[in-house]
């Protein structure tokens, strides 16, 4: 199965909710308030990983937001969120399953501007709009999938 992966409210806009979606067959969001990204940003800062704090974050959601379809994934394609950071994104999201038992093939994993057309796009912009996700995280959530 093929997914596509868009967001809506960047991670280090921490004025906003940032939500992550994908679809395609299958569809899902996750959700971070405003309020739950300045605890983690402020988290961040106080173990002297400022500069983790948004990767970090944009990774454990992706994680979060997939892991119970990963087995039944052949492509994952991400929207280019962060240009630049794209290996290090992906390495990351591979470690995050491979810490939980889960071998994943880094090439599955691709990125991609995936457009305005996408139902990943649309499905993210109405939960972004509506604030109701499939689920919920919180900056206590994001922490335990990092340092468990």
């Amino acid at each position: 199965m093929k997914i596509e992966i868009d967001q809506s409210g960047k991670i280090e806009q921490t004025n906003k909710p940032t939500v992550i979606a994908f679809s395609n067959g299958k569809s899902g969001t996750i959700l971070i308030t405003s309020i739950e990204k300045q605890k983690l940003q402020k988290e961040f800062r106080r173990i002297g990983k400022t500069q983790a704090f948004v990767y970090q974050t944009f990774n454990v959601l992706i994680y979060l937001l997939i892991r119970k379809y990963i087995s039944k994934l052949d492509l994952i394609i991400i929207d280019r969120e962060y240009p630049g950071k794209e290996n290090q994104i992906k390495d990351h999201i591979c470690a995050l399953f491979v810490k939980n038992g889960i071998k994943v093939d880094r090439k599955i994993i691709q990125f991609k501007e995936i457009g305005k057309s996408s139902k990943a796009h649309n499905l993210v912009w109405e939960t972004f709009r509506n604030r109701k996700s499939g689920i919920k995280v919180n900056a206590r959530d994001i922490l335990s999938v990092l340092y468990e």
